[in-house]
């Protein structure tokens, strides 16, 4: 595993293990995300918010990941992960570790 996969894994273990998944601003994230876009490179992979917003999160927290590895070919991971580290912990999408793959769809 080169270092930047070993960066991004140990963050989110260090997240998950506080119980937090994905920042509650994430479109902020995400636009930030976009003005380190390199030419050439598709966008970002998108948060999931609005109709989303229900995924367990888990699925926000591997769709987290998959933005730091889209940061990591973009050379933006360390502003990337300093970015969400600076984004207060009551601030984030969270669950306990019971609930960490259920999402809050309505059951019909």
């Amino acid at each position: 595993m080169d270092h930047n996969n070993s960066t991004i894994e140990c963050f989110l273990a260090s997240l998950k293990e506080e119980g937090r998944s994905s920042p509650c601003g994430w479109h902020q994230f995400h636009q930030f995300l976009t003005t380190k876009k390199l030419p050439g490179q598709p966008p970002p992979p998108v948060p999931l918010i609005l109709a989303a917003s229900d995924e367990s999160n888990a699925t926000k927290h591997r769709r987290l990941g998959k933005q730091l590895k889209w940061a990591s070919v973009n050379l933006c991971l360390d502003e990337a992960i300093s970015n969400l580290k600076s984004i207060p912990p009551a601030q984030w999408n969270t669950c306990s570790v019971e609930d960490w793959h259920k999402d809050r769809y309505p059951n019909f």
